[in-house]
């Protein structure tokens, strides 16, 4: 009878235990919804691709590369940071940001982005953005991709991305 009392008490304190650390490294506290990556093709051996519309196919060198959007929300109660991302299917995963500099838009890396406290953080074309680099192979719409966020306390949360067409 002795021991079920003591596998008791281990069993409630393990219980006990992994309450208080649920959320820690899981991503509890951010929720990704409306998540997708535009639609692209990836260079071919001879340097040729272009991306998968024609506006953004007029953009010259810029067919190896596509962009992933989302809007992030932080359920927690202290500010929350996107450090990076992942992704097999670019050789490059960079957090950008778009921004017009007079009448030129311009995109330039960033550190991370900010996710406030009870807050949201929202990814969509002509403002933050995660870039795809150098592309595997081709995006093409309705495909379904796998991006990997990392955040400074929620850690790696991966997130299915729908390829659409822009």
């Amino acid at each position: 009878m002795m021991d079920w009392a003591r596998f008791f008490v281990i069993l409630i304190s393990v219980v006990s235990l992994t309450a208080c650390t649920s959320g820690v490294g899981t991503g509890a506290s951010i929720e990704v919804r409306d998540a997708w990556a535009r639609a692209a093709m990836a260079m071919d051996s001879g340097g040729h691709g272009a991306m998968g519309t024609q506006a953004a196919g007029e953009m010259e060198g810029m067919g190896a590369n596509s962009a992933a959007y989302m809007v992030l929300r932080n359920n927690g109660t202290t500010p929350e940071k996107l450090l990076r991302a992942e992704s097999e299917v670019a050789e490059a995963v960079e957090l950008h940001v778009s921004e017009m500099k007079g009448e030129v838009m311009t995109m330039r890396p960033v550190e991370f982005v900010e996710v406030p406290a009870n807050g949201e953080a929202e990814l969509k074309p002509g403002g933050m953005h995660v870039m795809l680099i150098g592309l595997q192979h081709d995006l093409k719409p309705g495909e379904m991709i796998t991006l990997v966020l990392v955040f400074e306390n929620a850690g790696r949360i991966s997130v299915p991305l729908e390829v659409r067409a822009p």
